[in-house]
């Protein structure tokens, strides 16, 4: 609990000062958005576009502009003179621009044009740049550079038409507006249009064009970009599809018409937005008379192409995207009102995570399986540093183990090539690797699965060896994989390799974890209740970012930051302190023995009235140290309370029936250092922990124990093998996804560039 409360401090902390310090600046006017460091950045880009019958894409741009000043090379302040938008034209998406108009909002003017491009540096002073050349436009073919740009006529330097997507010839055109010298401008808006001529291209069931009003090449940041793409009359959202290709944060939607929408926030430098889209056409003549036209159907080509780039998109960005809805939902809906709800619900559920019983050790199993034990372990001791998940595995396994359904050895499966393992005995098995020094070592660093005759024939598997739901439920699993690698005997190694690319393996995975559900959930130890504190906190967050947002509306941005803050700090609190589950009075009494256990187990070795009994629980110990996760204190415990174990003989003569003989009959391998875990660099050395315990005054002649295959060593290496399994067989899963519509919804993804225009923005 401790922790959890820690925990909860410091991120909402660190939340509310991340916002009050950006809110701050923000109302400060320190910041805008979408200027990154840039003189000349766009506020917001609003395109209105209209495709034709014929093909063209009709042009409006929207824009709001901020001008900062700057300096030339020797210090002196630079005015602002010429702005300005290049295009790339190619024969295979755009031939041609023409019907330009621009008009300059902010003043009320409409530029004229002008015969030819002027740089402002050619221009003696601001004076004459004023009086001869601001107030006009111009259209100029810099492919050359801007250097020896030359006039550029529409129809007359047009290129011709080639096939969608064939560049025969392409060139680079300059749109610019001349302003009157302007040191620095919050904000110029601008409204620029244009017609982009043979953007489309015509199949026998479709028409369809990708349009690019940004490219790579940009380097002119923009805070929002919008816009909304009308088809021809007569289109819909039924006879019509679309994608939005941006790595930016997007939102994409239809109007009644079936016309697009979408908008784009805070795009960088080098972004670039696409609008793929098309609309139900046919043979010329049809009505749609697009002059790039090609034979064939393409509907299906282009849903396909698209839906292979989306998925990639979202893909990669899937985990990124969890994020920023967490940190999104956490800053919008923490709440203030019912703060008094949510502390007292952080401390209500907190409080019912505790055991309140008078049990203090139990020494029995706790009479639900272990899947469940690790489960219920999180509600009222949670482990540190181990996965719930980790520890069902690797606790059910070791049951496995202890009912004779697997049996698990050290070393890779290699290791017993030509050896019967459904016949062999631990005692044969450690005599091999202790005559082989190559054993020795390999032994070390993973484990081998031997799937029993007794687990694969006769009865069911549950009957047979007495096994829960969870625990048939992994046996079944190992089962399917054994029968993937080719044989009953297999090492994790083989395991990863079998699972690499099983698509359906998430399948059979989800079976264990479903099965762990329903046993946990049969038993009623626990319930939800984090939902009130939740539910108070972000009331109250919500709230007091209304009241910072409110009150900077009217004037009052320091009060609303001083009430504002603390409300929020609060209601993150809340949202992220409450225990996730508390006990029920049912788990009062199971939470209760698998607490005794747990202390039990942890003190072992100071209770002297172990017997027979306890050294029969070896077995069992071992499988819920696991799914508590305390497999290091007991191995010590165990070690500390029976001496004995480190002598091989008497592990060979009294304990090579049982699941630990293998943790602790390994210690013998360590000939020399050379051997040892510190020696070899591995991060899994308990065995210096154990020898501490011993020292010279060890019953075994002084000598050190130091277990090169520890009790913990076993749960670490079955816990981070089947962490390596399940993230492998959970990145093989498909999608669930059906594929993109193209019903233009649920936001852009990043799919291809190079769009007709690749628009490039600047300014002189």
């Amino acid at each position: 609990m401790r922790k959890r409360l820690i925990r909860a401090t410091i991120f909402s902390m660190a939340i509310t000062l991340l916002v009050g310090g950006v809110f701050t600046m923000y109302a400060m006017g320190m910041i805008t958005v979408a200027v990154t460091g840039e003189d000349l950045s766009y506020r917001t880009l609003d395109y209105d576009a209209t495709i034709t019958r014929g093909g063209d894409l009709k042009v409006t741009q929207h824009i709001d502009m901020k001008l900062l000043k700057r300096d030339d090379d020797n210090g002196d302040t630079k005015p602002w003179k010429q702005l300005y938008q290049q295009y790339t034209l190619r024969t295979g998406n755009l031939t041609d621009i023409s019907d330009i108009t621009v008009r300059n909002v902010t003043e009320g003017v409409t530029y004229q044009q002008q015969s030819e491009p002027k740089l402002p540096d050619a221009v003696a002073s601001d004076a004459i740049w004023d009086s001869d050349y601001a107030d006009h436009w111009y259209i100029a073919d810099v492919t050359g550079g801007t250097n020896a740009a030359r006039p550029y006529t529409p129809g007359t330097d047009a290129l011709d038409v080639t096939a969608y997507g064939t560049d025969a010839a392409s060139k680079t055109v300059e749109i610019g507006w001349n302003i009157p010298a302007t040191v620095s401008a919050d904000s110029m808006k601008f409204d620029v249009s244009f017609t982009m001529h043979n953007v489309a291209a015509q199949w026998d069931d479709i028409a369809s064009f990708q349009w690019e009003p940004l490219g790579k090449s940009n380097a002119v940041p923009i805070g929002t970009v919008s816009g909304t793409v009308h088809f021809p009359d007569s289109i819909t959202a039924d006879t019509s599809w679309a994608w939005l290709h941006t790595e930016r944060t997007s939102e994409t939607s239809r109007a009644a018409d079936g016309s697009l929408k979408f908008k784009a926030y805070n795009v960088r430098s080098g972004d670039y937005l696409d609008v793929v889209a098309a609309f139900k056409a046919g043979p010329k003549d049809t009505g749609i008379n697009a002059a790039r036209y090609q034979s064939g159907d393409h509907l299906d080509t282009l849903k396909h192409s698209e839906y292979q780039q989306e998925q990639q998109w979202r893909d990669k960005q899937r985990t990124m995207a969890r994020i920023r809805l967490g940190i999104w939902i956490a800053i919008v809906l923490f709440g203030l009102i019912f703060c008094a709800w949510g502390i007292a619900a952080v401390i209500t559920s907190n409080k019912n995570t505790k055991y309140r019983g008078p049990i203090e050790y139990w020494r029995d199993q706790p009479g639900i399986s272990p899947a469940s034990a690790a489960r219920l372990i999180d509600v009222v001791e949670s482990p540190k540093h181990s996965r719930p998940m980790n520890r069902e595995l690797t606790a059910t396994m070791l049951s496995l183990a202890v009912k004779k359904a697997v049996a698990i050895y050290p070393g890779p499966a290699d290791m017993y090539r030509g050896i019967d393992m459904s016949k062999a005995t631990p005692v044969s098995l450690s005599h091999m690797i202790d005559g082989d020094s190559g054993r020795r070592r390999a032994a070390r660093f993973t484990s081998t699965i031997v799937i029993l005759p007794s687990a694969i024939d006769g009865v069911p598997n549950a009957e047979q060896l007495g096994l829960s739901e969870s625990e048939n439920a992994l046996l079944n699993l190992l089962i399917v994989i054994s029968e993937r690698v080719g044989s009953p005997v297999f090492d994790f190694g083989q395991m990863k390799q079998a699972c690499k690319d099983w698509e359906d393996g998430y399948v059979e995975l989800g079976k264990f974890t479903g099965a762990c559900d329903i046993e946990y959930a049969r038993l009623n130890a626990s319930r939800s209740r984090r939902w009130q504190s939740i539910t108070a906190g972000a009331f109250a967050a919500v709230i007091g970012y209304g009241s910072m947002i409110g009150n900077t509306d009217i004037g009052y941005a320091a009060v609303g930051i001083i009430l504002g803050l603390p409300l929020i700090l609060v209601g993150l609190f809340c949202a992220l302190a409450g225990a996730t589950h508390e006990l029920t009075e049912q788990g009062q009494e199971i939470a209760g023995k698998c607490l005794g256990l747990k202390h039990y187990m942890q003190d072992f070795s100071s209770f002297t009235d172990r017997g027979t009994a306890d050294l029969a629980m070896w077995d069992w110990y071992m499988v819920y140290a696991a799914a508590f996760g305390i497999s290091d204190r007991v191995a010590a415990e165990l070690a500390k309370a029976y001496p004995q174990v480190a002598d091989p003989r008497w592990l060979d003569d009294n304990a090579s029936d049982s699941t630990l003989y293998w943790s602790y009959r390994s210690h013998s391998w360590n000939d020399d250092a050379r051997y040892g875990y510190g020696a070899q660099g591995s991060t899994q050395n308990v065995g210096g922990g154990l020898a501490g315990q011993f020292g010279a005054n060890s019953m075994f002649g002084g000598s050190s124990y130091v277990p090169s295959l520890s009790f913990s060593d076993l749960g670490s290496q079955l816990s981070s093998g089947f962490a390596d399994i399940t993230s492998t067989i959970s990145a093989a899963a498909p999608s669930s996804s059906d594929g993109s519509s193209g019903g233009f919804s649920g936001g852009g993804f990043g799919g291809s560039s190079g769009g007709s225009g690749g628009g490039s923005f600047g300014g002189r």
